[in-house]
């Protein structure tokens, strides 16, 4: 099989609440490159024209982990059941010149108000 299937996991929001959360590479997985960037998009369904309804750029980009913290005031107007995926951006190295984007985690929204 070719391809990479994200790992699936819900993210659950709750009302008037903060959303931190740190993603950790494995053990065996290579560190991520300086210059690494991530973001949660944020669709209504999982279609492939779905428009992205919210952006949320990571907190901090290490070696080893990718970090979120949103603010309530950004999240509470997300429905449940809407879809997110958690999007990396590796850096171009030379030659190539284009960054390469990396699917890493996906689910659904999950709202606990």
């Amino acid at each position: 099989m070719s391809g990479y299937d994200p790992i699936v996991d819900d993210l659950i929001l709750t009302r008037g609440a903060d959303w931190a959360h740190r993603y950790n590479k494995a053990q065996s997985d290579t560190a991520f490159p300086t210059g690494t960037t991530a973001e949660i998009q944020v669709t209504k369904d999982d279609k492939p024209g779905s428009p992205v309804l919210a952006t949320w750029p990571a907190e901090s980009v290490t070696d080893n982990y990718i970090e979120f913290w949103v603010q309530s005031e950004d999240l509470d107007g997300v429905p449940a059941r809407y879809r997110y995926r958690l999007m990396v951006h590796y850096p171009a190295v030379a030659p190539i010149t284009d960054t390469f984007d990396f699917c890493w985690y996906r689910g659904t929204v999950r709202r606990k108000d």
